[in-house]
């Protein structure tokens, strides 16, 4: 009983933090979440995935709406990512049983690693980027929903909401301010987490109930941490977020020592 009240502290706590981090960042959360279910939880890797789209289903609903309440989500063209990134959930949850669980964990992060370097020795300045949102014309129509199909994959193979991915393209790509492209990628996040969680289930990877138990100090920290990204600068956001990736990523790449001290227990998985 104690170790489950214990396991269930770290849950309900580190859930806390990474919605923090997904509000402030425009992010699901599962950079922070898929550590937190491997590393301290001790789930096996495949189930930590799906279990993090779980929780990121909250923060992305909570967030949306505080940047929404602020002008800063465009859903024309989140309504288009969203599109493609379920139809490219199925394809991640198809293609995750067939990757091996350490080729999975050090995919995840390099991929890392190469967003957080992008971010922090190319990321644009405040001027680079749109001040008005862009016309969605048929090139960007087409451009986005190869995105969205791209984002799905990754998010549902990976874990991620697919922030870390959509916050750069958005900003990068498609010249989105850092603001915009936070609020219009957590709108995409949250029915992209939910395809990916449950076409998961179908394989017995997503534990539902301790998703919702991380997710659910999501709906406050998320729009918590929205809140204090609309008030910052947006360079600084991009050199943060790019910070908080490279630091992530060096925890996943520790080495194979320290997995085996968080080996999962057996029976871990959701049902």
């Amino acid at each position: 009983m104690a170790g489950d009240r214990r396991e269930l502290a770290i849950a309900v706590g580190g859930g806390f933090v990474a919605s923090l981090a997904a509000g402030l960042f425009g992010v699901g959360g599962g950079v922070l979440l898929v550590p937190l279910l491997v590393l301290a939880l001790r789930r096996p890797q495949h189930v930590a995935h799906a279990t993090s789209l779980v929780a990121i289903l909250f923060t992305a609903v909570s967030g949306t709406v505080r940047f929404a309440f602020d002008g800063a989500v465009l859903f024309s063209a989140a309504a288009v990512l969203a599109v493609g990134g379920i139809a490219g959930a199925q394809v991640g949850a198809r293609l995750l049983p067939r990757v091996p669980e350490a080729r999975l964990r050090r995919a995840f992060a390099l991929l890392l690693v190469v967003i957080a370097a992008r971010l922090l020795l190319g990321g644009p300045s405040a001027a680079a980027v749109t001040a008005a949102a862009p016309a969605l014309d048929a090139w960007r129509l087409v451009a986005y929903l190869g995105v969205g199909v791209t984002v799905g994959v990754l998010s549902s193979l990976l874990g991620l909401g697919g922030g870390v991915l959509l916050v750069p393209v958005l900003a990068l790509g498609f010249g989105l301010d850092q603001h915009t492209a936070e609020g219009t990628s957590l709108a995409v996040i949250a029915p992209t987490a939910l395809a990916g969680a449950v076409a998961h289930q179908r394989r017995g990877y997503t534990d539902w109930a301790l998703g919702s138990w991380m997710g659910a100090t999501g709906l406050v920290g998320g729009s918590l941490g929205a809140s204090v990204a609309l008030g910052l600068a947006p360079d600084l956001l991009t050199r943060l977020f790019g910070g908080l990736l490279a630091a992530v990523a060096g925890l996943m790449l520790r080495p194979r020592r320290v997995r085996r001290r968080a080996a999962p227990r057996r029976g871990s998985r959701g049902r």
